[in-house]
């Protein structure tokens, strides 16, 4: 099983997990609607109790889902390696920005101030060829190719780069 995980792309492996999600979805609708229609009286109180627990049970699978996605990106950013810094000229002096490869395809950009030296940003991108940086004015470019708004970070770096920044 774990040899077939690892031949399969990453997108794949997300996208037969959520057909499975799905099927599994369908049995506990159709098992709820059953237990609520199997009896007359009180089928409103079953309905309200199930749908409480089927919020809660919701809630807490997205809760899960959360902290595995974070958790694998961490650990993915863990392993950085051949790390190189480029400081920024002009208008954009205050920042250096650090890029690292993950694995193959995947590129880790980091955005630091010069002064503190403190971590502003961080972003994980594809690439499939060698890195490259480019300060235009108020603009890191990390991917040209890139189209809708991806591609690029604004400086400086808004409230939610600034504070995912902070994470591990």
């Amino acid at each position: 099983m774990s040899q077939a995980m690892a031949v399969m792309p990453e997108s794949a492996f997300y996208f037969h997990l959520a057909g499975v999600a799905v099927l599994a979805l369908l049995l506990v609708i159709a098992r709820a609607v059953y237990l609520v229609m199997a009896v007359k009286t009180g089928r409103v109180e079953r309905a309200q109790q199930l749908a409480w627990v089927a919020t809660w049970r919701i809630l807490a699978l997205l809760g899960i889902w959360t902290v595995i996605v974070y958790t694998s990106g961490a650990w993915e950013r863990a392993g950085a390696h051949n790390c190189r810094r480029v400081p920024a000229s002009g208008a954009a002096a205050r920042y250096a920005a650090e890029y690292c490869y993950l694995r193959q395809d995947k590129v880790l950009l980091r955005l630091y101030s010069t002064g503190r030296g403190a971590l502003l940003a961080e972003r994980t991108y594809a690439s499939t060829g060698p890195v490259r940086l480019s300060w235009d004015g108020d603009t890191l470019v990390y991917d040209p190719a890139a189209t809708d708004g991806k591609g690029h970070l604004k400086l400086p770096p808004t409230l939610r780069d600034r504070m995912l920044a902070r994470l591990p």
